[in-house]
């Protein structure tokens, strides 16, 4: 994706999204706040040694949205790769992004310690308590560097068949024990759940569930009409991205002041419902409907169960009143032995 894509604005100007996408993803035991997030620069630099005539060369990344958190728990760069793409070398991209990061937190180290050591004349001198390798090294047995964690983010509709491993690019032995294995962190947008699209609270469950249906008008339809607080008022930031993920003619249609909102976002519930009225979203309109059948339908299993269990129940009390026993009652009603007894002890608190 290229780089100056508004789809990276959904993280990299939104510090909510960007830490519920990696709550939710990597850091779930270990959550963030969006408070703790600081900008990073998004142009990494490192200076590396090599051996060839000259002495060195400067290695240049840029990453999509990068972020740095700092709290009680985590010490992190955070760093998001939107894909659009399926990018067959990505494991080797994710390597390199995050070696340039490590790279220059070395630098930066070195740097720090050859400017403590550095003697009036200009020469290095080695403090007290300082080892050999300490001190030839430039990095002391204290010293840390912060970790960095890499998501990639693929938007794509069709499914992730590239590779996730960096072993996987290696021509033979790829599980061989001495194999470098860095596996890499991938979100498939189109291939979430339902369930887990909603587990979002934010806009991304507005953006992830508009982008994984928008192929499919009657599913889109029954998305929205099933979250329609979030589409209530989208914001110009998630509109720009979906209109670069899924170039959907009936966004560009809503995005007018008749359907602005008070908070600066548009309603594309209300939209949506205006081109239905006007015959042309036939599609969502069916998928709406089928939206609400299903809440019906769901109604009226729920109504069918509990009156099936409210009948069992009833027998099985009868039945014991009777002197069967709590196995023979299970037998009949079809039903676990415990939940038999769980029936007759309230039974019997009520008396």
């Amino acid at each position: 994706m290229k780089k100056d894509s508004v789809t990276t604005l959904l993280f990299q100007a939104n510090n909510e999204n960007f830490a519920e996408l990696f709550n939710r993803t990597l850091l779930a035991g270990q959550p963030v706040l969006p408070e703790e997030l600081d900008e990073e620069n998004i142009k990494e630099t490192a200076y590396i040694r090599v051996t060839k005539e000259g002495g060195g060369t400067t290695l240049v990344q840029y990453r999509d949205v990068v972020k740095g958190v700092r709290n009680e728990r985590i010490f992190a760069v955070l760093g998001i790769e939107n894909q659009s793409e399926i990018d067959y070398a990505m494991p080797y991209r994710v390597l390199e992004l995050d070696f340039v990061n490590y790279a220059r937190q070395m630098q930066i180290i070195r740097e720090r310690h050859e400017a403590e050591w550095k003697a009036e004349k200009g020469k290095r001198r080695r403090p007290p308590g300082i080892t050999d390798g300490e001190y030839l090294g430039r990095f002391l047995r204290t010293d840390r560097i912060v970790r960095c964690v890499t998501l990639v983010v693929y938007w794509g509709e069709e499914p992730w068949d590239g590779p996730v491993r960096l072993s996987d690019l290696f021509e033979t032995e790829a599980e061989a024990p001495c194999a470098v294995q860095v596996e890499m962190n991938l979100l498939d947008v189109c291939r979430m759940s339902d369930e887990e699209i909603c587990s979002y609270t934010g806009e991304l469950r507005t953006v992830f569930g508009f982008r994984k249906h928008a192929e499919n008008k009657e599913r889109l339809g029954a998305f929205i009409f099933g979250n329609r607080e979030h589409f209530s008022s989208v914001s110009e930031t998630a509109m720009n991205a979906l209109e670069e993920l899924t170039h959907s003619p009936e966004l560009k249609k809503i995005r007018t002041p008749e359907y602005q909102t008070t908070e600066g976002g548009y309603n594309v519930c209300r939209g949506i419902q205006g081109m239905i009225q006007d015959g042309k979203l036939e599609g969502i309109k069916e998928g709406i409907q089928e939206g609400i059948k299903e809440g019906i339908r769901k109604g009226i299993r729920e109504g069918i169960l509990e009156g099936e269990t409210k009948a069992k129940k009833e027998m099985s009390r009868s039945l014991a009143d009777m002197g069967m026993s709590v196995e023979k009652i299970a037998e009949a009603a079809k039903v676990s032995i415990p939940l038999v007894r769980e029936w007759l002890s309230e039974n019997a608190g009520c008396l």
